[in-house]
């Protein structure tokens, strides 16, 4: 027989109130002890810092494969919440443990040891529910000292460019960057005082400058203090990094807290409307002046209005994310092409963002693109007319067959989930020996019942806007190519559904050649054509 132990703590847990992995291992092992079984150092999975809220943690994974396989027949644990913190997905993992006959002991719970397959559980679904609860309410505790952190101006971010973060009496404070403030200056420079625009500061900084950007300085710094910078170094300034100083009231000395919050355990952060931040004026040293930044505002607020940037309109382009540049295989960005009157095109993509350290311009007009488009389509139709009439183009459903198949397997676990509580309600309203407890039973219970419908209301909503779509697109599966090739050919404005039936790639050269890929599937039979512009 064997038997593993699992340990798991999470760091934002009250430390005051769970064990050391040691301890854990500990109790573990003189449990493992009175039964006669020996569990060494190799046999403990343990989770480190990982949030009982999922069932997804990476050591946890790896023991229920070897469960799930028949290599592992017991699993001891110190307590419930070692195993987890979500109610639903707790029942239904101990359901899981007696139908493979596979124990699961938990050596501190229920006022003594549990063992799932020996011991009766019939107040299992109050000490889960008591775990999520426990973990919901450390989450929202995060949460309130956070606001708590952010009414009151303390710093609770990472770095700001071009300010350094240093603690005094424990309290951190924003001091300039001396190396740095330069490239502030010069930014705000360039685009209030000279009228350059992000896409042209970012070229200047590129070319005539040696400032390094952000997250050059940020690696840098973590290098000096003998610490790994994990996240991706941009090498390049970026039109984004330029707008994202120019719009950043911290450059006058101001900082605004409380701009995004998280509404529940693990989710994704929201903006919060501007009403609701928190302003603290003269908070630190400031790089630039108020008016300075004030009149950067109104700049780009202007521009968003005259729509200079396309900000306001957002331009439709018939072959995004099709047009390649072949000099440096990026991909071609929709442009506005400035000459005697503006037109839509495409530019290369690192060229747009780094200049010429990366790559050429070599800006194309969408309509030249159309209209060789169109040409090739023709002679290729003319010369393999028979072999394109034969060819059906069916619309490729992998990526939908993969969307439906999630989403019905998280329907089936949520609706396991509901029975697994609504099985263990009746379990312990049937065990309750008075009319209060039965009271407090369905109370517990009714709040989980609640969640939980409403989850797979959610997720049947979106299985059926996913069948629906799915509908819509069987309608056209039968087209032939050649049919697509006529549309392309004589509509005025080419849908994009047609396009991507057709065109796999379209790549572009540096003296504007185009060579037009066709979709593999006609491509086995059909030669590629090279027209110029």
């Amino acid at each position: 027989m064997t038997v593993v132990g699992y340990c798991r703590i999470s760091r934002d847990e009250d430390k005051e109130n769970y064990s050391s992995i040691e301890e854990q291992k500990r109790i573990i092992k003189e449990y493992a002890n009175t039964r006669n079984w020996i569990i060494e150092d190799k046999d403990f999975y343990i989770d480190d810092n990982v949030s009982g809220y999922t069932l997804n943690r990476p050591e946890f994974s790896k023991m229920m494969e070897k469960v799930r396989g028949g290599r592992v027949d017991v699993v001891i644990a110190k307590d419930l919440s070692r195993i987890g913190r979500n109610n639903g997905l707790v029942l239904v993992l101990i359901d899981e443990f007696k139908n493979m006959q596979k124990n699961l002991i938990l050596v501190s719970e229920m006022c003594g040891s549990y063992d799932v397959l020996n011991d009766r559980d019939d107040t299992i679904g109050i000490t889960t529910w008591f775990n999520e609860r426990y973990v919901k309410d450390c989450s929202r505790k995060t949460r309130d000292h956070m606001y708590s952190k952010q009414k009151s101006g303390r710093l609770i971010m990472g770095n700001y460019y071009g300010y350094e973060k240093v603690f005094q009496d424990k309290v951190p404070m924003l001091y300039v960057i001396e190396v740095l403030r330069p490239v502030i200056e010069l930014i705000f420079k360039l685009y209030v005082e000279e009228g350059y625009g992000f896409q042209k500061i970012s070229e200047i900084l590129n070319t005539k400058y040696n400032y390094p950007t952000p997250s050059e300085y940020y690696r840098m710094k973590h290098l000096e203090r003998g610490r790994m910078y994990k996240h991706k170094v941009q090498e390049y300034w970026t039109k984004d990094m330029v707008s994202n100083i120019l719009k950043n009231e911290v450059y006058t000395g101001t900082l605004i807290t409380h701009k995004k919050r998280t509404v529940n355990i693990r989710g994704k952060s929201v903006k919060v409307p501007k009403e609701e931040h928190f302003i603290f004026e003269n908070h630190h040293e400031p790089i630039i002046s108020k008016e300075m930044f004030k009149l950067a505002q109104e700049i780009r607020n202007k521009k968003y209005k005259q729509n200079t940037s396309g900000a306001n309109k957002k331009r439709d382009y018939y072959f995004s994310g099709m047009c390649q540049c072949v000099d440096c295989g990026s991909g071609m960005s929709g442009v506005t092409i400035k000459r005697k009157v503006r037109e839509k095109g495409y530019d290369c993509s690192r060229y747009r963002q780094y200049s010429t350290k990366a790559c050429h311009c070599h800006e194309i007009k969408e309509k030249d693109i159309l209209i060789h488009l169109r040409e090739f389509l023709k002679l290729t139709k003319q010369e393999y007319l028979e072999e394109i009439k034969a060819i059906k183009i069916e619309i490729k459903k992998e990526n939908k067959s993969k969307e439906k198949f999630n989403l019905q397997n998280k329907l089936n676990i949520l609706n396991e989930e509901y029975k697994m509580i609504v099985r263990q309600k009746i379990k312990e309203l049937a065990a309750a020996s008075n009319k209060l407890q039965k009271e407090i039973i369905e109370n517990t219970y009714k709040e989980l019942e609640k969640e939980k419908r409403q989850s797979i209301c959610y997720v049947q909503m979106a299985i059926e806007a996913n069948e629906k779509k799915g509908l819509e697109e069987d309608i056209m599966k039968f087209k032939t190519a050649i049919e697509y090739f006529d549309e392309i050919i004589n509509s005025e404005k080419p849908n994009r559904m047609m396009l991507e039936r057709v065109i796999d790639k379209i790549c572009i050269y540096k003296d504007k050649t185009i060579r037009f890929e066709l979709k593999p599937n006609i491509s086995k039979i059909l030669t590629k054509f090279v027209e110029d512009v």
